[in-house]
């Protein structure tokens, strides 16, 4: 069902006319090239979508899907490699035939163009795409925006077309971000968008031009769509980079939302909440009360502990590793691994006030006080700095959470631990 619509691959001979007026060259050659725009898929490394160069040789019949998004999740290095942000990629040819039925069964749509390459022009990218597939040649060290799949396709096409493309796409603003365009990708998984959105710093945040917009894959189609070709010869007209898109591969899927999610609702109303039940909470140890709401602030301090300083601490791991864009993070002020002192030591008076009666655990509960203290400080900074040139951060969702949970651990051990004898007897 998928062959017809590839010229050559069903012993058809000949190539489709193309609309380019005198530029009958480009009709000549036995080699045809095809942009192949995939897009997104389920799983994470799927979401962002993938591209090939399909190579196709009319003489000898051969037509090989040239993509640069090969990785291996057995390699013995695989997982080192992804912590320290230096995961090592691939390029290869795969068979047209079983790379298009590949994505049909994911019902993964596939869109082709035929790229209007003179002979010379397809032979040297052939011959760039297998001198990059020497063995020497072949990896790479992986970038999510800077260095994928679909900036190497990016780039060989570029370097074929004599910088053309980084002429005109290199500092035309787009108005968007690294943090827009991925959210906008990934936002209908709900937990991929949040944590993607907390590791991602403000290096993702500074609108990027089309350039770098094209680490997309379906924007590296779109933006190409537009591209003319001038001629060397003075009276011919410009024709298109690519010729008419085809849909090869139909997909059921419905399309992405235009713009990424609005900050969430929800969150704001899980940090009120958790906030007011801290509060609460100390203010009826304070009174020497227990109850309910007392255990729920135990319990809340003890994931809010736990969760606060697991993030805060690859935040701080980050910078000893090659993730670019985790590093400079303003989460790491409101997440951060002096947390589960005060946390925890909260969750512990609330499960046994008498904790404190002894001199060690007074002295525990005012260090913690203190610390809270300063860990609400340093949140709320955080998130004022936000209104502050160079300091913006799209961490809104991140502050809904955290900034109500901070300051009300501070206020709860504040009240605990200035009111000791009402708990104490």
């Amino acid at each position: 069902m998928l062959a017809p619509a590839i010229p050559g691959l069903s012993g058809v001979t000949g190539a489709r006319a193309l609309s380019v007026g005198p530029m009958a060259e480009l009709e000549s050659g036995p080699l045809r090239i095809y942009l192949l725009s995939i897009d997104q898929g389920e799983q994470v490394y799927e979401m962002f979508g993938h591209n090939a160069l399909l190579i196709q040789n009319l003489e000898t019949g051969e037509a090989l899907a040239w993509n640069w998004g090969l990785f291996n999740f057995e390699d013995v290095d695989f997982i080192p490699r992804f912590l320290r942000g230096t995961m090592r990629y691939s390029m290869g040819p795969a068979d047209v035939e079983w790379f298009l039925q590949g994505y049909s069964m994911a019902n993964r749509a596939v869109h082709a163009h035929r790229i209007n390459l003179t002979p010379g022009q397809a032979a040297e990218l052939d011959a760039f795409v297998r001198w990059n597939f020497l063995p020497e040649n072949r990896p790479y060290i992986y970038d999510y925006f800077r260095d994928n799949c679909s900036t190497r396709v990016r780039d060989a096409l570029d370097l074929i077309l004599g910088g053309v493309l980084r002429s005109q796409f290199e500092g035309m603003d787009t108005g968007r971000s690294y943090r827009w365009y991925s959210r906008r990708q990934v936002q209908l998984t709900g937990w991929i968008d949040q944590g993607l959105s907390f590791l991602l710093g403000r290096r993702g945040d500074p609108s990027i031009d089309a350039w770098a917009a094209m680490f997309l894959p379906m924007e590296l189609m779109a933006y190409l769509e537009t591209v003319e070709i001038t001629p060397p010869e003075a009276e011919a007209p410009p024709y298109p980079l690519l010729g008419p898109r085809e849909v090869w591969v139909p997909s059921g899927r419905a399309p992405l939302p235009p713009a990424p999610p609005s900050p969430s609702v929800p969150l704001l109303m899980v940090g009120l909440a958790g906030g007011l039940l801290l509060t609460l909470g100390g203010w009826r140890i304070a009174a020497g009360r227990r109850g309910p709401a007392v255990a729920l602030m135990g319990g809340i301090s003890v994931l809010w502990g736990i969760l606060a300083g697991g993030l805060g601490l690859i935040l701080v791991v980050a910078w000893w590793t090659d993730h670019h864009f985790i590093q400079a993070n303003m989460n790491l002020l409101q997440t951060n691994p002096l947390i589960p002192f005060p946390a925890l030591t909260l969750a512990a008076v609330a499960i046994w006030p008498g904790i404190a009666r002894t001199r060690v655990g007074t002295r525990l509960l005012r260090g913690a006080s203190m610390v809270g203290v300063l860990v609400a400080v340093v949140s709320l900074v955080g998130a004022l700095a936000q209104a502050l040139p160079g300091f913006a951060q799209g961490n809104l969702d991140v502050l809904f959470l955290t900034l109500p949970l901070n300051l009300s651990s501070a206020s709860a051990l504040w009240m605990v631990s200035r009111s000791p004898s009402r708990f104490l007897s």
